[in-house]
Formats: structure tokens, C-alpha cells, sequence
């Protein structure tokens, strides 16, 4: 599986319902050494949400400096973004991944910065 196949997936609850889009995978470097490239990367989890038009452009970091008008309107559209730890991830398949937690029981994404 490649991360591409991850973005934009659906996230589906285990009562069928969607909890949103993938919109970030988020990556630990902690995995086994590979040659002289240092620790390989393991998945962390997931930024799912509605819409990830924001965070496609960058609004998602704190260190981003946009007009106040922009950083409102994308901190809005965050506001239903959830973190998945991957660690709940149950199947995946064809644009869609199946968890084992709702969408009440996630905290939000730390942002990035």
C-alpha cells in the first residue's frame, strides 16, 4: 500500500457510519534501520475531517502567516478534524478504511508547527 492510497479515503465507524476524509497521515521515524538512511517510517494515524481544502494548502500548520480572514475561515473548517490513531485502523480497502472507534471518541490532530 502506498500513503497516496490513504488521502482522501473514506473513514467508516464500526457502525457503518463515515467519520470523514483522509485528509494527513501523520508518520513516527522509529522503525527498524535501513541502510544509511537512518530509521524507516511507521504510520501514527490519521487527520480525517469533511473538507481538506485547507489543509491541502497549509493552513494546517501553526507556523503558516495568512491574512486574519484566511486564518479564520480555515480554523472553521478544522474544527471537524479528528485524529485516528492507526492503531484502530481494523481493514482496509478500495477508499476505505474501517475503524474500530465513532467519531465522538477522537480527539482532535495536534497541529503541526
Amino acid at each position: 500500500m502506498r500513503l497516496t492510497d490513504l488521502l482522501d479515503a473514506d473513514v467508516i465507524d464500526p457502525d457503518g457510519g463515515t467519520i470523514g476524509h483522509v485528509h494527513d497521515v501523520r508518520l513516527v521515524q522509529d522503525g527498524p534501520p535501513l541502510g544509511n538512511a537512518g530509521a524507516t517510517f511507521r504510520v501514527d494515524g490519521l487527520v480525517v475531517g469533511g473538507t481538506a481544502f485547507g489543509a491541502r494548502l497549509g493552513f494546517a500548520r501553526t507556523d503558516v502567516q495568512a491574512p486574519w480572514l484566511l486564518n479564520l475561515l480555515f480554523e472553521r473548517l478544522r474544527a471537524d478534524e479528528r485524529y485516528v490513531p492507526w492503531s484502530t485502523v481494523r481493514a482496509v480497502s478500495e477508499g476505505r478504511l474501517f475503524v474500530d472507534v465513532r467519531a465522538p471518541e477522537l480527539a482532535s490532530p495536534e497541529p503541526l508547527g
